[in-house]
Formats: structure tokens, sequence, C-alpha cells
């Protein structure tokens, strides 16, 4: 058997690429593939908030149970498996209800995929010196490659291609997963240490200043910046950009995610994960600003190499920010509980919200709202920052 150094830290990379990579077959075209369909705004939102239901309901719950079992990488490889199902199953469909039904048991069974992969990519790269980043940057790698296939695919075959795409790469990541040792899957205590619930880890999160604020920021983003998450390729596509060009603007922000995932890693490790989130934040409200201003093709194209920069520091720093202030053992649950639970609990409300306004006024006023969000984030996360910047 061919050996390599640091063989778990190349594999979680490879799984990363399959696994991130993936989406970039079905996430810039589904509200395509639902408008193509003759589905409203307000329609394509109540899909979105369908999934965040089941989000909030059932991930860290998951999440929490999975991390206790010591057969949980096989536990994730099943979820991969019914998710890949899923998304096969609903390339197939084209009726709004049944979407509906496939979408709700599609989320269900990938309810704790992140948060588990994340936790896993922490724990690898931990106990190789190296930085979460060096692991998330094949994740924008394997986005850059599907998401430039999938253009193609998509205008010569359907969106069915998509769908089928994002399961066989979900397929490949099932097969990864073998390889990355059992024990980066499972919650890490002493043994005479009882593992902490879900309850026990909820009550010490509300009692940290520091991620309470970050809460509150991210409720905040989250539902103003709904509208763009949703239907900026369809803004774009109203612009006149075709399939191929939308492929195309998929992968300037990950191109520039390739280096700095890495340099995030450093300025976080040397300035703290919550200043690297306050500089995102204002970059991101930059770049949502400028489209407001100037709502066109370049624009739009322009701003995404700045936005590659802001979410390397928005991802990397948000792992980070959970990280330095929760124990090990209950680090993948926090995760769940803002990256799933929370974010699902805003798109239950904001995405049939940001649906009806898109059907009212139009993509373009859904910057200022976005542009909104991120202020009021940003100035959260400077006001229940850390008093000590060591603890940043």
């Amino acid at each position: 058997m061919l050996k390599i150094p640091n063989r778990d830290l190349f594999f979680a990379r490879a799984y990363y690429f399959a696994f991130m990579g993936g989406w970039g077959f079905v996430f810039p075209f589904v509200n395509l593939f639902y408008k193509s369909l003759g589905l409203s705004g307000t329609q394509i939102g109540t899909i979105t908030s369908t999934s965040s239901v089941v989000g909030l309901l059932f991930a860290p719950f998951i999440v929490s149970e999975i991390k206790k079992r010591p057969g949980a990488r096989s536990l994730l490889q099943i979820a991969l498996l019914l998710g890949a199902i899923g998304y096969f199953t609903l390339g197939q469909q084209t009726l709004y209800v049944p979407i509906l039904v496939v979408v709700f048991f599609q989320a269900l069974a990938g309810a704790g995929i992140l948060p588990v992969s994340d936790t896993m990519a922490m724990s690898v790269a931990e106990s190789t010196g190296s930085g979460y980043g060096s692991v998330r940057l094949f994740g924008s790698l394997g986005w850059i490659v599907t998401v430039l296939a999938a253009g193609v695919l998509v205008e010569r075959f359907g969106f069915g291609a998509g769908f089928s795409g994002i399961s066989l790469m979900w397929l490949g990541a099932i097969g990864l997963v073998f390889f990355i040792q059992r024990d980066f899957f499972v919650t890490k205590t002493g043994s005479d240490s009882p593992k902490p619930g879900l309850w026990t880890t909820i009550q010490r999160v509300s009692r940290d200043r520091t991620l309470l604020g970050f809460a509150i920021a991210l409720v905040l983003i989250g539902f103003l910046n709904s509208g763009v998450l949703q239907f900026e390729n369809v803004f774009l596509s109203e612009l006149g950009a075709s399939k191929r060009l939308i492929s195309v603007a998929g992968i300037l922000s990950a191109l520039v995610e390739l280096p700095f995932m890495v340099y995030a890693d450093r300025f976080v490790r040397r300035h703290g994960p919550g200043r690297i989130m306050l500089i995102a934040l204002v970059l991101t409200l930059f770049q949502r600003t400028a489209v407001l201003l100037l709502p066109s093709i370049p624009t739009i194209m322009i701003v995404r190499f700045i936005g590659g920069v802001a979410f390397s520091f928005y991802t990397v720093s948000y792992i980070g920010l959970i990280k330095s202030r929760t124990d090990t053992s209950e680090t993948g649950t926090v995760l769940a509980l803002y990256m799933v639970t929370l974010a699902s609990l805003v798109n239950i409300l904001s995405a049939p919200i940001s649906g009806a306004i898109f059907d009212a006024v139009g993509a373009r006023w859904l910057y200022a709202f976005s542009a909104g969000g991120y202020a009021l984030g940003a100035l959260i996360i400077w006001l229940t920052r850390p008093k000590r910047t060591t603890d940043a």
C-alpha cells in the first residue's frame, strides 16, 4: 500500500474536495432549477424554510449523538449516502409538493454532515500541526472544478446533470472517509468524564458574552442577507448572464479563497478570530454596497474577488472563534448549534420573506438589506469582543 506522509491530512483534504466540491454541481443553479419549473420567489423561500426547519429541530441532537459513539465515522458515511440519494431524487422532481417532501428527507439526512466534518478537519489539522484553513481550501478547490463542469453540463444536458454530479461526488466522499482514522470523528474526553449533553452545552454558550454576541450577529446577518444568497444567481440571469457565465461567477470567489484560506489561518493565530471576523464582515459590507449602487454583471463579477477574501477570513475565524471558547468535547455540538440550528431558525423566517420581497421589488434591493445586516453584525461583534485581546 502506498505510504503517504500525514495520511489522515491527505485524505481529509481529498474528502473536502469531494464533499464540498460536490455542492458546486447544485448550489449555483438550484434556484434557477426551481424558477425553470415555474415556482415563485415565495415558493422557493418556502422550500428553503423546509430544509431549515429540519436543521433547527434535529442538527444539534444528531451531531451530539454521533460524536458520542465509536461508530461515528460509519454514521457520517450513512448520512452522506442518504444525502446523495436525496439530491439525485430532487433532480427528478417537477412539482412543488413532491419537492418539499424530498427536501425534508434530504435535509434530515444531511443535518449533521457539515459540523461533524468540520470537527474532524480541526482534529486532523491539529494532529499534524496544520490549520483548519489548509483543509478547507480543498473544498474551495473542489468547488472551482465542479462549478465549471456544472456550467457546461447543465447547459448541455439540463439541471439533472448537476444533481447527478453531487450524488457521485458524495459517493466518492464516502470512500475517502474510510482512510481517515476513526478517532478523529469521536468526541475525546477522559475515560471517567461524562460526555456533555446538549442542554449543558447550550447553558455554557448562553453564559459566554462573546459567543452570545456572535449568535446575535449571525441572526441579524442571516436574516437580512438571505435574499442575496437565494437570488443573486437569478439576478445575474435577469441581467443577461448565461448559465456558463454564472458558473464562472461562481468560481471567482473560490479562486481567491485558495491562498487566503492559508493566510486566514496565520492571521487568526496572530490577531485572534474576533478581529479577523470583524474584517470579514466589513469587507462583505463593502461588497454588498457596491452591487446596490452599481447593479451590473461586471460589478458582481469584480466584487466576488473581494468576497473570496472575506469568505476565507469569515470561515476560518468562525471555526476559530467557537473552538477558542468551547471545550473540545462540546465544539462539535456548538458548531451544529451555530452552523445549522441557528442558521435554520433564521431561514425559516427570512427565506419566505426574502422571496416575497424579490417578487415585489426585484433583486437589487435585497443588497440594501444585506448591507444593513453586515453593518449591524460588525457592530455587535465589536461591542461583545473579549475584554482581553489574548482571548480574541
